[in-house]
């Protein structure tokens, strides 16, 4: 078990960014920079003796020189790195990871990301170490518990503490009821207490010396302090959402089915549990005190939001409440990080972004229109009318089942076991359909280029649509390979195999890569026409 020392000072980093480079000491909060993918970084902890060090949630251990060694993967973006220094105190650096020079230019990486967030920002999202800002409008993402855990992560501790400091000073109002009082402390009757027959006695000068003043009691409005306000209402509601969404959160963590590896769900399981259990510990702990103890009911208003609004601690807590719960990705103000892609998904989307937009000019069509095809189900489907009725369709990450008849309701299949090839591209004319298959890697050198050539001829021997294979299936490179022979257009008509380099922003694999499409679809069209003749 750690001793901390509780008299610690904020611990700082003194870092090599990577084994050759200079050392720079960072302060909390402060970026490091100069890291990029597969390049190791070097850092010991200075001014605190017992710390934990967690990198994206991973715990790791120092060498015996007392630095300690983390190597970025294959992702770019912004990681954090948490140094926690006592029982409920951290220091969160985090490191800004460029992109593999060999691969492509941190601007031109930046640049395929802008176009996938212009296009659609939940494109990005996935279970890497690295993040990046998104915007809080509505978008549909396949990564929505990624999503709930990185924003109760970053706001829901701080909406816990202003809530706390809400409740030694909680908003009350004055609520009116009627209490019995005795006739001899009224001075003023209401015309309603004449209703009862012995105060109009009273009152009238009958029956005094029956009836003794003391004995007569009359109902009379009095103010009484209330914490049942509709701004703890909302308050209390906004906790409860919060501690339903933390618990099923947690559920997903213990049963590791959060997404992701699941060595790597193993590896963040214990401080991601702990944070969610604290979230869930400290939120119940909340409601037991006042206000909410003696909140009536569950409930958000316009004169809630609106006493809220008024109150600059609640619409403080609020605010940071309701933004633990976003769900949304899109739109332009960037307000949370949350995770990424690893590079090489961060390319795949680009290929098909770009793709979609090259060919929108290649087939002189507006704009592509979603659809649900009735080939295969894809993550996204879009298709553009082309001449004499024809259609263009392109999928993204589109799945082949497995042993699939042509009769059955999906009309592409795999001879082997299910296939999902990264971009599908078919000309539909009537109930004939011919394809091709593209597929993004993001490595060059020679033995990843050989080793993914793999999938390239699976994709040619195994996938049919109507019973045909594709016409040709390629790999999309960014960069120049280290397997020239690959890269001919005379190997890809020769075999049916290939790969298209250099398909990253003005490079010329993207022209040569829409001429390909362009000149296929044709000999499809024209073979199509000879056979309808």
């Amino acid at each position: 078990m750690t001793e901390w020392n509780a008299n610690a000072a904020a611990p700082r980093l003194h870092v090599h960014a990577t084994i050759e480079s200079a050392a720079v000491i960072y302060s909390a909060g402060a970026t490091l920079v100069g890291l990029r993918e597969l390049e190791t970084c070097r850092f010991a902890v200075l001014d605190v003796a017992r710390v934990h060090v967690f990198v994206d949630d991973v715990k790791i251990e120092p060498g015996m020189d007392g630095y300690y060694e983390w190597k970025p993967g294959f992702y770019a973006g912004r990681v954090a790195i948490a140094v926690a220094y006592a029982p409920d105190a951290e220091a969160v650096f985090y490191a800004h990871v460029g992109t593999a020079l060999s691969k492509l230019g941190d601007e031109e990486f930046k640049a395929m990301v802008e176009e996938i967030r212009v296009f659609r920002a939940s494109l990005l999202l996935d279970d890497s170490s690295a993040s990046m800002a998104f915007g809080s409008d509505t978008g549909a993402s396949k990564v929505d518990a990624q999503v709930r855990l990185a924003r109760l992560s970053l706001h829901a501790p701080t909406f816990l503490r202003e809530v706390r400091t809400i409740t030694r000073a909680p908003h009350r109002s004055l609520l009116q009821t009627n209490r019995l009082v005795s006739l001899v402390r009224v001075k003023r009757l209401h015309p309603t207490a004449l209703r009862e027959p012995r105060i109009a006695a009273v009152a009238s000068g009958r029956g005094t010396q029956s009836v003794p003043l003391d004995l007569l009691h009359v109902a009379t409005p009095m103010p009484v302090p209330t914490f049942d306000t509709p701004s703890n209402r909302a308050l209390k509601a906004l906790l409860t959402r919060l501690i339903a969404q933390a618990s099923a959160l947690l559920i997903l963590v213990q049963q590791e089915r959060l997404g992701g590896s699941s060595i790597e769900q193993q590896q963040r399981r214990p401080r991601r549990e702990r944070l969610l259990q604290s979230i869930v510990r400290d939120a119940k702990t909340l409601l037991t005190r006042e206000p909410f103890t003696e909140v009536s009911r569950l409930e958000t208003s316009a004169t809630s939001l609106t006493q809220i609004a008024m109150q600059p601690a609640y619409a403080s807590a609020y605010r940071r409440g309701t933004r633990a719960l976003w769900l949304g990705v899109e739109g332009a103000s960037k307000q949370d990080h949350l995770h990424v892609s690893p590079t090489w998904g961060v390319y795949e989307s680009w290929c098909f972004v770009h793709l979609l937009a090259k060919l929108s000019v290649t087939f002189g069509a507006s704009r592509w229109k979603p659809i649900r095809s009735d080939i295969v189900s894809a993550v996204e489907s879009y298709a553009i009318d082309w001449q004499n009725g024809d259609r263009i369709e392109v999928h993204f990450q589109a799945t082949f089942e497995s042993g699939q008849h042509p009769s059955s309701t999906s009309r592409g299949w795999s001879l082997s076991r299910q296939r999902i090839p990264d971009i599908v591209v078919a000309v539909r004319s009537g109930d004939r359909c011919e394809f091709v298959v593209l597929d993004a890697k993001y490595r060059r050198k020679r033995p990843n280029v050989l080793e993914a050539m793999e999938s390239a001829h699976i994709y040619h021997d195994s996938l049919r649509v109507h019973g045909k294979p594709p016409a040709f299936s390629v790999l999309l490179l960014p960069a120049e390979s280290d397997v020239p022979f690959l890269d001919s257009d005379d190997f890809l008509a020769e075999h049916g195999v290939g790969t298209i380099c250099q398909f990253s922003l003005g490079s010329s694999g993207i022209e040569r890569c829409i001429s390909a499409v362009n000149e296929w679809a044709l000999s499809a069209k024209r073979l199509d026409a000879k056979q309808i003749s």
